[in-house]
C-alpha cells in the first residue's frame, strides 16, 4: 500500500507544532514514492534501545562500504530526536503520526546519507558539534505539558534538525555536475553553516523557555500552597452561601493540584533514575564503536563457542580473553552492535566498559546498577520498580545483594537478557569478585541470561571458581592475524592521508605494511606504537633503517618514546606534571581541567591566570602519542592505554628516565592537596559573598542583572514578569526566593565556565584525600574545615545532619571507601556502639586492611573486640594485621561464637596459612586446643587436614599436634578421615606416618571412617593407601544418615571404587542405618549409575531389599529420580 503525505491540520489557529509540522511537509515533498513507502515504515519506537540499534545498523551499512565506525557521533541528536519524538506520541494523542514522522525523518536522512561515505563522515562530524545543543529529556520532561511556550521552543528546535535532514536528503541527491560545483565554492561546513547556526539558536530557545518555564511551575506552586491555605480556613464559613463559587474554585484548585502532582511524579522517576545511576557508561561503548575497523572483529560470529552461546545450547557464560592490546574491547563493542542489530523486541542488551582512569567504574555495585538502569525506560518505569527504587533510596547503605534482588527481577521480566562486560582484569580482586558472586548467582537462578566477559587470561581462576561451565574464545594471534592485516593496511592509508608517513619508493609501502604485520604478535596496539616509529623517519633510507630496528616489546616502545622527549625538549617537565595527574584523576580530566590543574600550587591563595599553559592542544604531540584526546567535545585527556599507565607507575623505570615515574601513592595525595587548595582560592570568597547578599530585591531587576543587559536580556525579563503575572518594577519576596535559586544555579555554572577545574576539585576532593594526615598534608587544616563546618563549593557524599547527629553513619561510611582520614576523624566519636565497632574490625582484618586496622586500635578497644578481630585476620591469612593484634595484647588462645567456636590457630590452619600459624605458635597458641562444640568443629590438624594444607601439617605435627585427637560431635572427623574424605593423600600418607587409626570409629551423627569418606569422594589412590594400612572395608556406620564404604561409592557412582572394594570383601547387601539408611544398590539406583548397578546386582545384590525409616526400596528410588534405564534393569533383576 503506497504511503502518502500525512495529513497536517488545516484552518487551525497556529500552535505550538506549526514548525515543525511545516518541516514534515517541506521534507516529504522532496522524497521519491519509494522513500515516501520506506519513511511511513520505520518511524515507530519500539525499543528502549532503539538509538542504540539504529546507529549500529548504521555502523554496518557504512562499514559495508569501508568507512569507520562513526554513528556514534550521531547518537545525542538521535537521542534527542527519538526521546521528543516519545514525548509527542505521549501528549498529542489527538496527531499519533507526528512522533512517527518526527524520529522517521531523521532516520531516513541518516539511512540515505550513510549510502554517501564522505556526506556521511562530515554529517556526522556536524552533529557531534551540536550535540551539547540537544537539550536533555530529563529537563523538560515534567515542564512539557503545562508549558505551551516550551512545547513550542522544543518543536522548532527539532523542526530545525528536520530542515537540516532535508537539506542533507537534498544535497547527496544532487547531480553530480553540480555536486562539483557547490563543492569547488564552499566546503560542507560553508554549505551547512545556515543549518547549524539555526540548531544553535534555537536549542538556546530551548533552554532558555526551560528556566522560565521552571520559575513559572514554581511560582504555580506557591500560588497552589497559599490558596489551600486560605481556602480552607474560609471554606467552612463561606460553604452555605456562595456554594457554586467555591466549587469553581475548587474546581481550579484540583487542576492545579493533578498539574502538580503530574510534575512531582515525573520528577520523582527522573531523580530516582538518576539515583540509581548517573555513570556514564554510554560514552566508552561509543568510543570503541569508534575504533571499528571495517571488516574486523567479525570472525568470533563464525565460532562454534559463539553460537552455542548466542543461540543458548551452551554454557550461559562466554570469556573471550586475550593479551594487552589485541583488541579486546573493539570485539566486545562489535558483539554488541552484532546482538543489538540482532535481538528481538523483549530481548535486552546492557553492557559496562571498566576504564582503569575512572574509578568509579571500578566497583561491582557501579557495574550492577548501570546494568539495571539499561534495563530501564525513562518514561514508562513500572510502578512497583519506582517503589523499589523509592526504597532502596530511602537507606543510607544498600547492600549489593539488594541491587542484585532488582536486577534479577528486571532480567525475569525481559526475553533474552544479554549482559557484556569489558576489562573485567581492570578491578580490584575483591570488586571483581563480588560482581562475578552476583552474576553467577543470578546465572543459576534466572533462566534467558547471557554473560559476555572480555578480559586478560589473568581472570580464569575467578571465573572457573564461579562459572564450572563456560564458552571460551581467545584473542590468539592465529585468530587475530588477518584482523591485523586489514588493520595495518587502513592504518598505513590514513598516515598517509595525514602526511605523516611520506615513501618515494612505492614499493616501501609493502615492506612497511608486511613488516609491521609480521611483528603485531596479536596487538592492535603494538602496531600503533610501530608505525609511529615509522613516521619518525625523514627519508626513505631512515624509514627501512626504522623497520630493521623496530623495538622487541611494548616496554622498548614506551621508554624509547620517553627518550625522545627528553631528547627533543619536547617540554618533559609539563609532560610529566600532566602524567601525574592523568595517572591519579578519578575520571578522565579535560583539556581545560588539566590546564588549571597544572598551574596551581599547593597553598596558594590565588588563582594566578598567568601561570596557565598558553595552549594545550599540541599535548599529544609533547607526549609522543603516549597519550590521546577524545574526539567528542569537551576533550579529556588520557592514556592511549592502560599499559603505559602501568609502565610509568612501576618503579623499576631505567635511571635516565626516572622523572617521568609516577608514584600513584604520593600523587593522589598532592592531587588531594591541589583539589583542597583550589577549593579555598580567594577568587571564590569574593564571589561567594557578592552572591550572599539579601534576597530583598525587586525580582524583575534582579532576573535582568543575572541575565546581563541587552535586547535578548530584556526579553527574557519581560517574559518572567509575564509569565507570573507581575507588573514590571513591582517586587515579591516568593518570587525573590524563586529566582534567586535560578541565578544560583545559574551562577554556579558560570562560576565552573570561569574556573574549569572547580567541578572536579567540588566533586573529587574528597577521594584524593583519604590518605591525609595532619604531620604530612600541607592542606590539612582547610580540609578539616570542610569536613567540620562544610564547604559551599565542595561537595560530600553524606549530608551535614548525619555527619554531625549520626556518628556511625560516617564510621561505616568511610570504612566501607577506605577513607583513612575521615575514619580517624570518625573512629574519635565517643559511644559508638560495641558490636558495631567489632564488625567493622573484623571486615577490615578479613580484607587485611592494616591501616584500618591502626586506626581502631587507636581508640579505646576492648579485648574482646581485639580477641575477634584476631581471628577473623588469622582465617583469612593478613600476617600484618595478626602481629598489629598481638603487639596490641590479643589472647592467642580464646575461642569465641563469632569466628565459629575455633581459636586463631583453628581458624589460620583452616586456611592453610602457613606464615599465620607459625608466628600463633609463637605467641603460644595451644596446638591441642580441643574442637568447638559447634556443628563439624575440628582440632587445629583437623583443620589443616581438611584442606590439605601439607605445610601446616607438618607444622602442628611437629609442634605436638594430637594425630587422634577425637572429633566433634555432630558431623566431626577426626585428621585422617578429614583428609580421606577430600583426597588429599600427602596428608593421608603424613598422618598414617604419624601414627593415625586408620578404623578409627566413625562419629555417632554423620560421621564416616576414613574409607567410608574417602569411598564417597571416590578417591581410589586414597583407598589404595587405607586397605594397604589394614583398613577394616565393612565397618560399621553411624546411627543416623551413615554410609558403608561401599554404599558410599555406590551413591557417587564411583564405578572404580566399588570395583576395588567388591575385591576386597565389601558385603554388598550389608544392613543400613535405621533412619535415612540405603543399601549400595538403593543409592546407586536413586543417582542412575547404571554400571554400578549391573556390577552389584552381579555381586549378588538384593533387589528387593526392606527400605529403612525415610527410605526408599531401589525401585522405588530409581522412579522416583526419573532413571527409567535404572527402573528397567531392576524389574528384570525382579524388584517389586
Amino acid at each position: 500500500m503506497e504511503v502518502v503525505r500525512a495529513p497536517i491540520p488545516s484552518g487551525a489557529p497556529a500552535g505550538p507544532r506549526k514548525s515543525l509540522e511545516d518541516a514534515i511537509e517541506d521534507f516529504q515533498a522532496i522524497l521519491t514514492d519509494d522513500q515516501r513507502r520506506k519513511l511511513g515504515s520505520i518511524g515507530a519506537i519500539q525499543d528502549p534501545d532503539t538509538v542504540m540499534i539504529f546507529t549500529a545498523q548504521l555502523d554496518r551499512d557504512n562499514q559495508l562500504k569501508k568507512g569507520r565506525g562513526i554513528a556514534s557521533r550521531l547518537s545525542s541528536v538521535l537521542q534527542s530526536v527519538q526521546t521528543f519524538s516519545t514525548v509527542v506520541d505521549t501528549f498529542v494523542a489527538s496527531h499519533p503520526e507526528i512522533a512517527a514522522l518526527v524520529w522517521g525523518s531523521i532516520k531516513l536522512a541518516m539511512l540515505i546519507a550513510v549510502n554517501y561515505t564522505s556526506y556521511f563522515e562530515a554529517l556526522s562530524v556536524l552533529f557531534m558539534e551540536l550535540s551539547k545543543q540537544c537539550p536533555r529529556f530529563a529537563e523538560y520532561q515534567a515542564l512539557y505539558t503545562t508549558s505551551t511556550r516550551l512545547q513550542k521552543a522544543l518543536c522548532d528546535f527539532h523542526a530545525s534538525i528536520i530542515r537540516c535532514c532535508k537539506h542533507v536528503v537534498e544535497a547527496v541527491q544532487r547531480p553530480w555536475q553540480k555536486q562539483l560545483r557547490i563543492a569547488f565554492f564552499q566546503s560542507f561546513e560553508q554549505e551547512f553553516e545556515p543549518d547549524a547556526n539555526d540548531i544553535q539558536r534555537l536549542g538556546k530557545e530551548v533552554e532558555d523557555e526551560i528556566k522560565l518555564a521552571k520559575a513559572q511551575t514554581d511560582r504555580q506552586d506557591q500560588m497552589l500552597q497559599e490558596k489551600e491555605r486560605v481556602d480552607a480556613l474560609k471554606q467552612r464559613s463561606r460553604l452555605r452561601k456562595f456554594i457554586p463559587k467555591v466549587e469553581r474554585q475548587l474546581d481550579s484548585i484540583k487542576e492545579l493540584q493533578i498539574q502538580r502532582s503530574t510534575r512531582r511524579s515525573m520528577k520523582e522517576r527522573q531523580r530516582l533514575l538518576k539515583s540509581l545511576s548517573s555513570h556514564d557508561y554510554v560514552t566508552p561503548f561509543q568510543e570503541a564503536r569508534k575504533k571499528h575497523q571495517y571488516s574486523t572483529a567479525e570472525w568470533i560470529f563464525t565460532t562454534p563457542e559463539f553460537t552455542r552461546w548466542y543461540d543458548g545450547t551452551g554454557p550461559v557464560l562466554l570469556w573471550c580473553s586475550g593479551k594487552i592490546g589485541s583488541g579486546k574491547t573493539i570485539l566486545c563493542a562489535n558483539v554488541i552492535n552484532h546482538v543489538l542489530i540482532k535481538k528481538s523486541r523483549d530481548d535486552r542488551a546492557a553492557f559496562f566498559f571498566l576504564q582503569y582512569d575512572n574509578s568509579d567504574s571500578l566497583t561491582a555495585e557501579t557495574i550492577i546498577r548501570s546494568i539495571i538502569r539499561q534495563s530501564m525506560d525513562a518514561i514508562t518505569v513500572p510502578e512497583h520498580v519506582e517503589y523499589q527504587l523509592q526504597e532502596l533510596d530511602r537507606k543510607h547503605f544498600v547492600q549489593l545483594q539488594d541491587w542484585a534482588f532488582l536486577l534479577r527481577q528486571r532480567i525475569e521480566h525481559s526475553g533474552i537478557f544479554f549482559v557484556f562486560i569489558d576489562g573485567l582484569d581492570e578491578c580490584s580482586t575483591a570488586e571483581r569478585r563480588a560482581l562475578l558472586d552476583v552474576l553467577s548467582s543470578l546465572a543459576t537462578t534466572t533462566l534467558g541470561l547471557r554473560i559476555f566477559i572480555a578480559s586478560r587470561d589473568s581472570v580464569y581462576v575467578d571465573l572457573k571458581g564461579r562459572f564450572s561451565h563456560m564458552e571460551h574464545v581467545s584473542m590468539a594471534p592465529v585468530n587475530l592475524s588477518s584482523d591485523i592485516r586489514i588493520y595495518v593496511e587502513a592504518t598505513v592509508q590514513e598516515r598517509m592521508r595525514d602526511e605523516d608517513l611520506v615513501c618515494e619508493d612505492p614499493h616501501l609501502l609493502n615492506e612497511i605494511r608486511d613488516t609491521l604485520t609480521r611483528h603485531a604478535d596479536g596487538m592492535f596496539l603494538w602496531v600503533t606504537f610501530l608505525i609511529n616509529e615509522v613516521c619518525i623517519a625523514s627519508c626513505d633510507h631512515d624509514i627501512r633503517q626504522s623497520l630493521r630496528s623496530l623495538p622487541k616489546d611494548l616496554e622498548e616502545t614506551f621508554s624509547r618514546a620517553l627518550s625522545r622527549i627528553l631528547s627533543r625538549q619536547k617540554k618533559p617537565e609539563l609532560v610529566q606534571k600532566v602524567f601525574r595527574w592523568v595517572a591519579v584523576a578519578k575520571r578522565p580530566l579535560t583539556l581545560d581541567e588539566i590546564r588549571e590543574a597544572i598551574s596551581i600550587s599547593v597553598g596558594q591563595p590565588y588563582l594566578n591566570t598567568e601561570r596557565r599553559v598558553r595552549e594545550m592542544s599540541p599535548i599529544i604531540l609533547w607526549c609522543e602519542n603516549l597519550l590521546q584526546v577524545t574526539e567528542e567535545k569537551p576533550q579529556s585527556l588520557q592514556f592511549a592505554h592502560s599499559s603505559i599507565r602501568d609502565f610509568i607507575t612501576r618503579g623499576d623505570l631505567p635511571i635516565q628516565l626516572s622523572d617521568f615515574h609516577v608514584d600513584l601513592e604520593a600523587a593522589d595525595h598532592f592531587a588531594g592537596e591541589i583539589c583542597v587548595t583550589y577549593l579555598h582560592l580567594n577568587n571564590f570568597k569574593t564571589t561567594l559573598a557578592r552572591r550572599s547578599q539579601s534576597l530583598r530585591v525587586n525580582p524583575v531587576a534582579m532576573a535582568g542583572t543575572a541575565l546581563g543587559r541587552g535586547t535578548k536580556a530584556t526579553e527574557l525579563t519581560t517574559r518572567f514578569a509575564d509569565i507570573l503575572g507581575y507588573p514590571k518594577g513591582k517586587g515579591n519576596p516568593d518570587l525573590a526566593g524563586t529566582l534567586v535559586g535560578y541565578d544560583r544555579a545559574d551562577g554556579l555554572e558560570k562560576l565552573q565556565q570561569n574556573y574549569p577545574f572547580l567541578k572536579y576539585a567540588s566533586k573529587h576532593w574528597v577521594s584524593h584525600t583519604a590518605n591525609f594526615q595532619k604531620a604530612r598534608s600541607s592542606s590539612w587544616n582547610l580540609w578539616y574545615h570542610i569536613i567540620t563546618n562544610g564547604h559551599v563549593l565542595a561537595h560530600v557524599p553524606w549530608q551535614e545532619s548525619i555527619l554531625h547527629r549520626n556518628e556511625e553513619t560516617i564510621l561505616i561510611w568511610s570504612h566501607q571507601r577506605h577513607h583513612y582520614a575521615i575514619l580517624r576523624y570518625a573512629n574519635s566519636f565517643p559511644g559508638l556502639p560495641e558490636l558495631k565497632r567489632i564488625e567493622l574490625m573484623r571486615t577490615s582484618a578479613s580484607e587485611g586492611d592494616d591501616e584500618a586496622i591502626a586506626i581502631f586500635l587507636d581508640a579505646e578497644c576492648t579485648m574482646l573486640c581485639i580477641d575477634k578481630t584476631l581471628h577473623a585476620a588469622s582465617g583469612s591469612g593478613h600476617i600484618q594485621v595478626v602481629e598489629r593484634l598481638l603487639e596490641a595484647g590479643a589472647h592467642v588462645n580464646t575461642a569465641t561464637a563469632t569466628a565459629g567456636g575455633r581459636t586463631a590457630l583453628q581458624a589460620a590452619s583452616e586456611g592453610g596459612h602457613i606464615q599465620v600459624v607459625e608466628r600463633l605458635l609463637y605467641a603460644g597458641a595451644d596446638v591441642k586446643a580441643a574442637p568447638a562444640a559447634f556443628t563439624e568443629g575440628r582440632t587445629a590438624l583437623q583443620a589443616a587436614s581438611a584442606g590439605g594444607h601439607i605445610q601446616v601439617v607438618e607444622r602442628l605435627l611437629h609442634a605436638g599436634a594430637k594425630v587422634n585427637a577425637a572429633a566433634a560431635d555432630n558431623g566431626g572427623r577426626t585428621a585422617l578421615q578429614v583428609a580421606s574424605e577430600g583426597g588429599h593423600i600427602q596428608v593421608v600418607e603424613r598422618l598414617l606416618d604419624a601414627g593415625a587409626d586408620f578404623n578409627a570409629a566413625a562419629n555417632k551423627h554423620r560421621g564416616r571412617t576414613a574409607l567410608q569418606a574417602a569411598s564417597a569422594g571416590g578417591h581410589i589412590q586414597v583407598i589404595e593407601r587405607l586397605l594397604h594400612a589394614g583398613v577394616d572395608v565393612n565397618a560399621a556406620t553411624t546411627t543416623a544418615g551413615g554410609r558403608t564404604a561401599l554404599e558410599a561409592a555406590s551413591e557417587g557412582g564411583h564405578i572404580q571404587v566399588v570395583e576395588r572394594l567388591l575385591d576386597v570383601g565389601a558385603d554388598v547387601n550389608a544392613a543400613t542405618t535405621t533412619a535415612g539408611g540405603r543399601t549400595a544398590l538403593e543409592a546407586a539406583s536413586a543417582g542412575g549409575h547404571i554400571q554400578v548397578i549391573e556390577r552389584l546386582l552381579e555381586a549378588g545384590a538384593k533387589a528387593n531389599a526392606a527400605a529403612t525409616y525415610g527410605g526408599r526400596t531401589a525401585l522405588q528410588a530409581a522412579s522416583e529420580g526419573g532413571h527409567i534405564q535404572v527402573a528397567k534393569r531392576l524389574l528384570k533383576a525382579g524388584a517389586k
